[in-house]
Formats: C-alpha cells, sequence, structure tokens
C-alpha cells in the first residue's frame, strides 16, 4: 500500500495541527500527561526533556543528568520514573533531583531505550546495543519490567533495539518490536511474556521505532528511515499510512484534551549535510487532528 495524505473521508481523517521546531537530534518517548495537560517527550543524545502545554504551544525544556531513553508518568506531574542509559530512577524534572531505584548489571556498549507503563502501573523498559564489539554481541538487549514491589523481571532477550512496546486496551497483548530485525510482534502478557505472532515485518531502511495504541486497537507505529506512520488492526493489517515530512520518525502519541491528537517526534541523527539541507524539518515534533481516540496513558503505581 503506498503513503498517500489522509483526506477528511479518511476513516481515521488526520489533518496538520501545528509544528514545533526544536531540531532534535534524537527526539523520542513521547507521551500525553493529562494532569499538566502537556506532551512530554525527551533528546536522548542532548539530554534534554520538554513540556509542551497543549493547545496553547508553551514549550518548556529541562536539562537531564543522563540520557533518559524512556520514562512513565507518576502522579506527580514533574516526577517521571525514568529509564535512564543505566537504569531506573525516580525524578523530578523541575527540582532536577534522582532518586536510584535499580541498575540492572547491563553489558558494555548496552543502554536503555524504549519504556513505556503497562495497564497495570508497571513500567517496562528495553534496552539497545550501541557498541556490539563492546556488548560481545549485536542482541545483547534484553526487556525488563519493574514491579510494584520493586524487584525487576527479565522479560525478554536477545535483543537488538528495543522498540514499539505499547499494549492492547486490555492489557493482555504486549506489542514490541526489535528495530535492527524490522519484525512488530505480539506477546501474551501476564505474569510472563509469551510470543503470539508476528504482526509484520518492515524492510530497509525503514524499521518500526515508538508506538501506541488506541481506543479500538489499532497499533499507530513511527517508521524510521521511512516517512511516514503506519497503522496496524490488532492482526496486523495494515489499515493506513501517514507521510510525514521527515525522513526519521521516531515516536507517536495520542493525546489532547480529546485524546484526538497525533503527535509525532522526530530525529536529524545520522543524517548527512546534503540530508539535512533538504530535511530542515527533521528533529520537530508534528501534531495532526484525527477523527479517533486515544487511551489515557497509564502511570506508575510503583
Amino acid at each position: 500500500m503506498p503513503a498517500r495524505s489522509f483526506v477528511t473521508s479518511d476513516p481515521l481523517c488526520l489533518e496538520p495541527a501545528g509544528q514545533v521546531s526544536v531540531g532534535n537530534r534524537l527526539g523520542e518517548g513521547i507521551v500525553w500527561d493529562s494532569l499538566s495537560e502537556s506532551f512530554l517527550w525527551t533528546d536522548i543524545h542532548k539530554r534534554k526533556f520538554y513540556r509542551l502545554q497543549w493547545p496553547t504551544m508553551r514549550l518548556e525544556q529541562f536539562s537531564l543528568p543522563h540520557r533518559l531513553g524512556s520514562f512513565g508518568l507518576t502522579r506527580l506531574p514533574n516526577l517521571i520514573l525514568a529509564a535512564f542509559e543505566a537504569g531506573f530512577a525516580s525524578y523530578d524534572f523541575e527540582r532536577e533531583t534522582c532518586e536510584w531505584i535499580c541498575r540492572p548489571v547491563l553489558p558494555p556498549g548496552v543502554r536503555f531505550n524504549d519504556g513505556r507503563v503497562d495497564r497495570a502501573g508497571r513500567f517496562v523498559a528495553g534496552t539497545m546495543v550501541e557498541d556490539p564489539v563492546a556488548a560481545g554481541s549485536p542482541t545483547a538487549g534484553a526487556l525488563f519490567r519493574l514491579e510494584t514491589s520493586g524487584r525487576v523481571t527479565e522479560l525478554l532477550s536477545g535483543i537488538g533495539i528495543t522498540n514499539s512496546l505499547c499494549w492492547s486496551p486490555d492489557g493482555s497483548i504486549m506489542y514490541h518490536a526489535d528495530s535492527t530485525v524490522g519484525a512488530l510482534n505480539a506477546y501474551d502478557y501476564g505474569t510472563q511474556c509469551d510470543w503470539r505472532c508476528e504482526l509484520s515485518r518492515a524492510h530497509a531502511p525503514s524499521t518500526p521505532d515508538g508506538a501506541t495504541v488506541d481506543a479500538q486497537g489499532r497499533i499507530w507505529v513511527a517508521m524510521w528511515g521511512g516517512a511516514r506512520v503506519a497503522v496496524f488492526a490488532a492482526d496486523g493489517t495494515l489499515l493506513d499510512q501517514l507521510p510525514v515530512p521527515v525522513t526519521q520518525p521516531t515516536c507517536v502519541a495520542l493525546g489532547g484534551q480529546e485524546l484526538d491528537v497525533l503527535a509525532v517526534t522526530s530525529a536529524h541523527d545520522g543524517l548527512n549535510s546534503v540530508s539535512l539541507a533538504k530535511e530542515t524539518a527533521a528533529g520537530d515534533v508534528f501534531f495532526y487532528r484525527t477523527a479517533i481516540q486515544g487511551l489515557e496513558e497509564c502511570r506508575v503505581t510503583v
């Protein structure tokens, strides 16, 4: 199915609703926080954290002590559960206070990447291999769950780059992709995590990055290298694609007061000077008004 522009007759009905020119090197992990009525995201490599109030578009930027791969919301608007590159911590981004919870033993050359709070309020985050030689393997990554007791459970291993982490509306199915393979997989999710099926497989240069699930159970996936957001049914059927004006979209969220605004982060990391000259918006965040509804982001109960 070729990518195309959405029009008002589309069942998903998307139309541009704004753009924030932040030029992130690696914008990631965007979520909607209903407490502050803001979109939150991180620029991993620049160690920056952003809060954008919606719909006023008031933007705040905060410095981080470490690279932040992903984060989960808590009951306090300024406190996040952070998956910093080396482990889990409670971090107040306004006061700049950090309390480490757990630092799993990771191989050299491996850091935390994508993460999300599951439907039971537990934070799940996975790692990625930045240096295969130092790590000893290109698949030395793993997926971890921080239990409400504070214990850490390893759910998956043998991963190159953890991405596309999200859950079905009832929380019984987990979606996860290893971006080095390009496969989006579904898992039966509970006490353990058991492989269910492969939903889709992307082909180079496109690969699945950050994802979210809407109220109807559709999976929205930012396709790194593919200049689009793909929308899948729960059975893996490709329903539609949204072209975006950058090659490297990184993550998606459905937010706004009605949970009907699609937000898409992006990155300019790795683009050469020729590509950057053509993609002046690389690293910006894009917003689209939709005819669908997302789900409230779950909050950490640990």
